[in-house]
């Protein structure tokens, strides 16, 4: 009879690394594959990397929703859902990049083959992808869209103050009204007042003289009025935030991605084309 594999550290890294090499970054193409087969983009491409998912966020729906926004448009969608992925490689020829995810606690959600253990926490958000992201965007003029629960990232202070908020947590399960469209920017002139049934009214409290608030949300439950969207422009680049998200109604609200249509390419520095 042989003897038992013995476990070693070597294994348990090798078996992480087998577990993680399943998930990878999906990319236009729907395969999944490593940064390091990640090709650079193209002259006269659009390069949109979204970093999405963990155990309390719903991945399935995030993905094709903003994936099908940025494909309708021409653009080369890479989706991550493993913090560990999104290398300053990946994003350093990138237009756009996209996150729902809050620095920190939990686990991003990674598909594969059966599991003896839940994933780690891929250390989301590490001071590396931090300076990463905020160089890119302020050095280089890469886009920016902060998504729900990105907005809570308190002990990033380079990241916040490139975001231009601060956040104001949440309150329960509820339906939230998304109302007070600015109607003097591109982003939200013309859109009217609706209702997202089920979700989390996070707030943002406006630190910057140079955000400029989108429009407003109110928790029918607790009564809450806030900021659930803003904007605003660090040096070379443009950043936008969107509030909602917390479950799969936000991802499903024709008037809700019609706000990340918009938000996409005002960020993008692109004409914001007449809905089709």
């Amino acid at each position: 009879m042989s003897s038992p594999k013995k476990t070693t550290r070597r294994n348990v890294i090798k078996v992480g690394m087998a577990a993680l090499a399943s998930a990878g970054i999906i990319t236009p193409e729907g395969n999944t594959a490593l940064p390091k087969d990640i090709k650079p983009k193209a002259r006269g491409e659009t390069k949109v990397v979204f970093l999405g998912g963990d155990v309390l966020h719903n991945f399935m729906a995030q993905e094709p929703a903003l994936r099908g926004i940025c494909e309708r448009a021409g653009w080369k969608f890479y989706s991550v859902h493993d913090a560990r992925y999104v290398t300053p490689e990946l994003i350093s020829d990138a237009d756009l990049m996209m996150i729902e995810r809050w620095a920190g606690g939990v686990p991003g959600w990674i598909p594969g083959p059966v599991f003896e253990s839940a994933p780690e926490n891929d250390r989301y958000m590490t001071d590396e992808l931090e300076d990463a992201i905020v160089d890119n965007v302020t050095n280089r003029g890469m886009a920016f869209m902060s998504i729900h629960c990105c907005i809570w990232a308190m002990a990033k202070k380079k990241f916040t103050n490139m975001l231009g908020v601060n956040a104001i947590i949440h309150g329960p399960l509820q339906t939230v009204r998304c109302n007070n469209f600015n109607q003097n920017h591109p982003i939200t002139k013309g859109m009217k007042d609706f209702d997202i049934p089920i979700d989390e009214n996070f707030g943002a409290e406006i630190t910057d003289p140079d955000t400029i608030p989108l429009y407003e949300t109110f928790g029918l439950d607790d009564k809450r009025q806030d900021y659930g969207g803003w904007c605003t422009e660090k040096n070379k680049g443009r950043v936008c935030g969107f509030l909602a998200g917390h479950t799969y109604f936000a991802f499903q609200n024709p008037n809700y991605l019609e706000l990340f249509r918009r938000g996409a390419y005002w960020a993008l520095k692109k004409d914001i084309p007449v809905k089709g």
